[in-house]
């Protein structure tokens, strides 16, 4: 069972920093990633997926907070 986590934690932190310009979709599909990739760790021994997708989960929630933050600063001029 935490392998496939590790698996989805890892495509949805890719997919997290793929959408990042879309701004509130990366920030969901990072923290998604983050969350799937930290139920996988705890179930298993730390694999690489679940590592990788821990990782580009917090860089892809990162980049999607900033995009959406510049999104609503642009919209409100």
């Amino acid at each position: 069972m935490g392998k496939g986590q590790g698996i989805t934690a890892m495509v949805l932190g890719i997919l997290s920093i793929v959408f990042c310009v879309t701004g509130y979709l990366s920030l969901v599909l990072g923290i998604l990633a983050i969350i799937f990739a930290t139920l996988s760790m705890s179930n298993s021994t730390k694999n690489g997926m679940a590592i990788a997708g821990l990782v580009t989960g917090i860089i892809g929630s990162i980049f999607g907070a900033v995009y959406a933050w510049l999104w609503t600063i642009i919209a409100t001029i």
